[in-house]
């Protein structure tokens, strides 16, 4: 029987979720205005995230065998998920590799699907598999990597993907910005076309903040210091002003425009140098 434990990071803490009990390490970021928007209490504690993620497994089934798929709740307005979702339907992508807990790297095809695994997920480390959940994403077309193991191995996963279609995307964890040169190669190897999404930031060196920016094509800044400093000059659109989302490329610029379409809410579009922060908005402190 393989070992029940999820590791994920919220507000730069390291979180772990081992047979039902959640361990919660010292926040690091003290004030998210995301989190402060949807859980409330201004400063970050390893109480106030316990009790999150205490929240998300009660309601949600996160790292249990009753994991919700069919996510119906409020939309992130600019998160990788929705994003990732409103680009499927709009035939921007055709399947899509991200992470999931209890099953590790997915390959989705369906635009709900994608939704219901990213909505409400954070910075997912390592998991461990679940049979059920398993069950459930491929009942639901989705393509488990490694069913054994429920291994995060976003390399394979696009590899494999290339040879399922020919327009994919991935979500990519900031400190994987290594892996990026061989994720071209296999986009030139397929002659497919590749959209890579960095996400989980914080924290991470301004060496790793310029390999994303030379191959991601949306980047989210999260409480990152060298994601606003390096990727903010060199975009080519920012949404948002708190925890600002980076087009570096045409694709990305796509995407956000869908994004962008596709919402229920009044938005403002100007022009400006980049990055446009507003102090009082930003995570504290940026790592």
């Amino acid at each position: 029987m393989s070992e029940d434990e999820h590791i994920i990071e919220v507000a730069k803490a390291r979180v772990v979720i081992k047979n039902g009990k959640v361990i919660v390490g010292k926040p690091l970021v003290t004030h998210c205005p995301l989190r402060h928007e949807f859980y409330g209490g201004a400063k970050e504690t390893p109480e106030s995230i316990r009790k999150s993620v205490e929240m998300k497994i009660e309601e949600f089934g996160f790292f249990t065998k009753n994991r919700v798929l069919e996510y119906e709740g409020r939309d992130v307005p600019f998160g990788a998920s929705e994003m990732l979702r409103d680009a499927m339907h709009e035939g921007l992508i055709d399947i899509t590799v991200c992470a999931c807990d209890g099953a590790g790297t997915v390959l989705v095809k369906s635009p709900e699907l994608v939704q219901g695994i990213g909505a409400r997920m954070t910075g997912l480390v390592k998991t461990s598999p679940i049979s059920e959940t398993i069950n459930q994403l491929e009942n639901k077309g989705g393509i488990v990597l490694d069913p054994k193991t429920a291994a995060i191995d976003q390399l394979e996963g696009v590899k494999r993907a290339f040879s399922l279609a020919n327009k994919v995307a991935v979500t990519l964890a900031g400190i994987d910005a290594e892996s990026i040169p061989l994720l071209k190669k296999y986009e030139k190897q397929a002659n497919g076309e590749l959209t890579i999404l960095a996400i989980h930031t914080t924290g991470i060196s301004p060496q790793q903040a310029s390999m994303l920016a030379d191959g991601c094509d949306l980047v989210w800044g999260c409480a990152s210091k060298a994601i606003r400093e390096i990727i903010g000059p060199k975009a080519v659109l920012q949404i948002g002003l708190g925890i600002p989302v980076f087009a570096l490329t045409e694709q990305g610029k796509k995407i956000i425009a869908i994004r962008m379409v596709r919402m229920d809410t009044q938005l403002l579009v100007t022009r400006a140098r980049l990055p446009k922060l507003v102090e009082h908005k930003q995570p504290d402190p940026l790592l």
